[in-house]
């Protein structure tokens, strides 16, 4: 049986989310439950950033990226924003 993460939203990701196109705000959604079962499996997506600074993994979805890091069981969630701009915080 797999672990169940708890995905949990900072105020800036939902900011940020809120700023994107409906047509992606879906897509991240979609690929935010992805995160609930298996948030460290290095994937396509879901890659280990070596950069410091907040969101030491990242989740691909077309042009944009989420940052996040996981505590235990916790799954938090940084930023969510095009891939021009989430390296630059």
């Amino acid at each position: 049986m797999s672990r169940r993460f708890t995905v949990r939203l900072t105020d800036r990701f939902i900011k940020d989310l809120k700023i994107l196109p409906r047509k992606e705000q879906g897509k991240v959604l979609q690929l935010l439950k992805q995160l609930e079962t298996n948030p460290l499996e290095p994937s396509s997506r879901v890659k280990k950033l070596k950069s410091k600074g907040v969101g030491r993994w990242r989740l691909r979805t077309g042009n944009y990226r989420v940052r996040y890091d996981v505590f235990k069981q916790d799954v938090v969630l940084y930023r969510v924003r095009h891939r021009k701009d989430i390296y630059k915080d």
